[in-house]
């Protein structure tokens, strides 16, 4: 050996490296689920726009939408001895915004909504909210 003995043993930089993994895993548990189902309702108003080419009426959208939704996110929840169906995300129908424009031919919608996530360990509760766009164009193809 030269000049000495070797390094061994916990250093400063590995425990901040453990600690920032153990923050990162820990987000990723209790964020995690919040953003996959974000993505599902990415889809559903991708659906929607993808509706509004053969069906001019935003109402039909508008249904289609809270019928997808609802579809996919209520669950039974057990409310002082009874059981209720609820929707893991906080949305109302004025949430939902379905513009069309003339020129160009354009659908836009928008949608707006909140979910509660708790954080594991450190039972921390959250509210976050999510901005929803999709569009579509709604010109004839030309062939």
């Amino acid at each position: 050996m030269r000049g000495g003995k070797a390094d061994r043993g916990l250093t400063l930089v590995t425990v901040l490296i453990v600690v920032g993994l153990a923050a990162g895993v820990l987000c990723a548990v209790g964020f995690g689920p919040a953003y996959i189902e974000n993505l599902e309702v990415k889809r559903v108003l991708a659906e929607a726009a993808n509706l509004s080419v053969h069906d001019g009426n935003d109402e039909h959208v508008r249904q289609f939408v809270f019928q997808r939704l609802h579809r996919l996110f209520d669950q039974q929840v057990e409310d002082h001895g009874r059981t209720v169906t609820e929707m893991r995300i906080d949305v109302d129908p004025d949430d939902l915004r379905i513009e069309r424009t003339e020129v160009p031919k354009f659908v836009h919608i928008w949608l707006t909504y909140s979910r509660d996530v708790t954080v594991p360990v450190v039972n921390l509760e959250r509210r976050m909210t999510f901005d929803d766009y999709a569009e579509q164009d709604l010109t004839p193809v030309v062939w």
